[in-house]
């Protein structure tokens, strides 16, 4: 055999090498987007036949030679240099599909578990802690063991219960209990001496330091033990089996949290939106609920009343339950981002245009918005859905801008194919800054929906007011703090909006401005 049959021969090795690999990881690139479930099956169809002609051309530039009449032309020397030529770029060719397909398999990959962690459910860990004054002289839970401690058996009763048999446990005894009506009178006796220690959930500590008498609480006392308890949301649905999310109204609750951890914990929510969602219709509707809305919460069962931030330190399917009540409409999953995530989100998708009512400058960071159209990267945009001391509604005007901003992000990620093309980014606004109740499959139906229609949606926003005042709450019992009486009007109106929604009408810009209620007079002696 001649030197030049030796050199055939293992560039068709080489070459067939190549070629298995490349087949190989193209296949692997497509198992990982169908395992995804996110792209519709023509999206995988194409997939499939751009591997097939990229695999076909590959194979062309690796084995096919030259014409007959070519050949004529040229000498030896230059028939070696176009054939190494074509195999050169057979190779390169190679390279970059695999290249392509090992980054796209890793980042789906990565993307699918990011999808399972945030979705289906979300673990809620509340810590229910054993205080005491910092000079106490007991540093374990035997020294503690005689003590008396304060419980209230009103809020948070089922995990104060587990706790105390966990001290027992420790302790080896039974504890001596004292119970009070709540965790304000409890605070009072640890402070004057009336019992040694307090059972406490740690969400309601922010909750007593915003009575003057207890507001260095945090300094004044210290744990001695420190109980974990985890609740994990979400893991059996609430809709009916028969629900298409892709055909059927369904509400999310959208909370607001300053947190980075995915795993919640029980705590006021400064972000409280409902979205309403038609999918057949492409309607969406979006209500922002003041935080301070005196309500009745589905914390009480007696149907005590508290501001609706509050609601949150009950667990996030409180202020789902008390949002439901509130609008006559049930609520079916939520989704809680922080404002880190928030951040990281919009700078994923490129950035959100909003249309601000006038010009100001941002209290945190002095970011200066006009009047008119503004095209905000993360930074700024968080700077503006946390403003409201440049605006004379203060919080009515933060809850409007972080509707804008809600609305803007659902437009940009509806548009064209942004959710492809920001794919990686969005996934990494999710990772430790997200979660949901929402399981994958849902979500992916969604995905999957939006990339086959590519539809517009007709986001729409409406937001309720009140009047400002003072009332005892549910949380707050001892105290009249500052509340929100509600617009009893804005809340009928907003329910009709909930209703045309869930029926299928399309809101206008004209169903966004409530009617003007006129009183009724009498004319031709009726009414």
């Amino acid at each position: 055999m001649g030197t030049k049959d030796k050199a055939n021969g293992k560039w068709n090795v080489a070459a067939a090498f190549l070629l298995v690999f490349q087949l190989f990881f193209s296949f692997v690139a497509i198992g990982v987007a169908a395992s995804l479930n996110l792209l519709p099956a023509v999206y995988l169809v194409i997939l499939l036949l751009v591997f097939i002609l990229l695999w076909t051309l590959v194979y062309f530039f690796f084995f096919s030679g030259i014409s007959k009449k070519r050949k004529k032309t040229l000498d030896s020397k230059s028939r070696n240099i176009r054939i190494c030529i074509k195999r050169g770029i057979g190779c390169i060719i190679s390279v970059c599909v695999m290249t392509v397909c090992c980054i796209g398999s890793v980042m789906g990959s990565e993307a699918g578990a990011m999808l399972k962690k945030i979705s289906n459910y979300a673990s809620v860990t509340d810590v229910v802690s054993a205080y005491v004054l910092k000079e106490n002289p007991a540093e374990t839970l035997q020294d503690a063991k005689d003590y008396t401690f304060a419980i209230t058996d009103q809020y948070d009763y089922e995990r104060t219960k587990k706790t105390l048999n966990e001290i027992e446990e420790t302790v080896g005894t039974k504890i001596q209990t004292r119970s009070f009506d709540n965790f304000f009178d409890m605070a009072h006796a640890l402070y004057e001496n009336e019992v040694d220690a307090m059972i406490l959930n740690a969400a309601y500590v922010e909750l007593i330091e915003m009575q003057r008498e207890y507001e260095t609480f945090s300094q004044k006392t210290r744990t001695l033990f420190d109980h974990e308890q985890e609740t994990v949301l979400g893991t059996e649905s609430t809709k009916e089996e028969e629900h298409n999310i892709t055909t059927d109204p369904f509400l999310v609750y959208i909370s607001g949290s300053d947190t980075r951890q995915l795993s919640l914990a029980s705590s006021r929510s400064d972000v409280n939106i409902l979205v309403v969602v038609n999918p057949k219709t492409k309607q969406v509707l979006l209500i922002n609920t003041p935080r301070d809305y005196y309500v009745q919460t589905a914390a009480s069962s007696s149907g005590a009343k508290d501001k609706l931030t509050h609601c949150g330190i009950y667990g996030i399917d409180c202020s789902m339950d008390t949002l439901g009540m509130l609008y006559d409409e049930p609520v079916d999953c939520y989704v809680q981002i922080n404002f880190s995530g928030f951040q990281t989100l919009v700078d994923a998708i490129g950035g959100i245009t909003i249309e601000s009512e006038k010009s100001f400058y941002t209290s945190e960071g002095g970011f200066y918005i006009s009047q008119g159209t503004n095209q905000l990267n993360g930074t700024v945009a968080l700077s503006y859905v946390r403003e409201r001391k440049a605006f004379a509604d203060g919080d009515n005007a933060r809850g409007r801008h972080q509707m804008m901003a809600m609305e803007a992000m659902i437009k940009k990620l509806s548009s064209g194919t942004t959710i492809l093309s920001s794919y990686s980014g969005i996934m990494e606004s999710m990772s430790g800054m997200f979660a949901t109740s929402m399981s994958t499959e849902d979500i992916s139906s969604l995905v999957k929906m939006q990339l086959s229609d590519m539809a517009s949606w007709n986001v729409k926003s409406f937001a309720v007011t009140g009047t400002g005042g003072k009332a005892a709450t549910y949380s707050m019992p001892t105290k009249r703090s500052y509340v929100m009486y509600p617009d009893e009007e804005q809340v009928a109106y907003a329910k009709q909006l909930v209703n045309k929604v869930v029926d299928g009408e399309i809101l206008t810009d004209a169903d966004m401005e409530m009617p003007q209620y006129q009183p009724q007079t009498q004319t031709g002696g009726t009414w």
